[in-house]
Parts: structure tokens; C-alpha cells; sequence
């Protein structure tokens, strides 16, 4: 499951990088392999965002394709920025305190990666460059996440800091997406 996840993953990284929709098919079977993978790990906030994330992933392949007005990359409004911080830490504040009523054995930051990773998947559907703020800061607690598991998750650990190096990638290509569409 794991390293099936991470092949998934790291397929769909450079594809959304790109700016190709078809990232979100490789996205849809990761997010499949995650749930099993979660619920094995008693990871029930993960087990929870996977699945709205497979949700999501069919959303982000319908709102990416080519047949609907094209989605132009550009930046969240201050407002937005205002709302995705609040949500965040409400988000996570909130979901905390269920997780710590279960075995989950990192309750506060699979509430993090939980709920910042929700926001961040908004984010890259509207297709704001923001997201890959959002995603480099996941990434990096996600990393911490696996390698604190009783049962590391090696695969998934190397696979978050590979992600981290991508997000920064991706915003850099975004960037330059972004500008040329200005200039048209």
C-alpha cells in the first residue's frame, strides 16, 4: 500500500507541477491506496481526509477540463488568505480534541495535516498559487508525521520531503504560468 501510495504520488507531484489535469487521476488511485493505508495505521483523521480527498480529486479532474471555461492561476485575495489561516487553526483546534478520544497516536498533527491539507487541495482546484505555501508547510509536518508513526512510514516520510522540494517547484512554475498569462 505504501509504496504504491508513494509511486502514485510521486506521479501525480510532477503532473500538477506541469499544469496537466491528468494529475488528478494518478491523485484519485493514491488517495484509494491512503485509506487503506490510514486505517491500517489507525490514522483516522488521514483516513477521513483521504476520503474527502478522493472526492476532491474527482472535482479538481471536472473543474480542470478542457471542455469547461479554462481556470487561470493567479493568487487568494488578502480575505482569502484570512479565511484559509482561521480555518486551519479552528480546523485543527476542533478536530484535535476528537482524535485525542481515539487511538490516534499523533491526534494534533493529523489534525494539522488533516485540515491544512483539505485547504491546500481547495486551493490548488481554484488553482492559487497559494496552495503551494500551504502544500510546502504540510509537507513538512507530514514528513514529521510518518517518521513519528510507531510503525514508520518510511516511504511515505521520503515521499513528504520530496513533496516539500516539489511545492517549491510547483509554485515557481506556477509563477511563471501565471505571468504569462498576464501578459496575454
Amino acid at each position: 500500500m505504501e509504496i504504491t501510495a508513494t509511486i502514485l504520488g510521486l506521479v501525480q507531484g510532477i503532473l500538477v507541477m506541469l499544469n496537466r489535469r491528468s494529475n488528478w487521476i494518478f491523485y484519485i488511485f493514491q488517495m484509494i491506496f491512503l485509506i487503506i493505508f490510514s486505517s491500517i495505521n489507525h490514522l483516522y483523521g488521514d483516513v477521513v481526509n483521504n476520503s474527502f480527498y478522493l472526492i476532491l480529486g474527482f472535482i479538481g479532474f471536472l473543474e480542470w477540463s478542457e471542455n469547461k471555461k479554462s481556470i487561470n492561476i493567479g493568487r487568494a485575495t488578502n480575505d482569502e488568505k484570512i479565511k484559509y489561516i482561521v480555518i486551519i487553526v479552528m480546523g485543527t483546534m476542533v478536530l484535535n480534541v476528537f482524535l485525542k478520544a481515539t487511538n490516534d497516536p499523533l491526534p494534533l498533527l493529523d489534525s494539522f495535516t488533516t485540515i491544512s491539507s483539505l485547504v491546500a487541495t481547495y486551493y490548488m482546484i481554484r488553482k492559487k498559487i497559494d496552495t503551494w505555501i500551504i502544500w510546502f508547510i504540510n509537507d513538512v509536518f507530514y514528513a514529521i508525521e510518518y517518521f513519528m508513526l510507531p510503525k514508520q512510514a518510511l516511504y511515505l516520510f521520503l515521499l513528504n520531503i520530496v513533496w516539500a522540494f516539489m511545492a517549491i517547484g510547483s509554485y515557481f512554475n506556477w509563477y511563471r504560468i501565471m505571468k504569462g498569462q498576464e501578459a496575454t
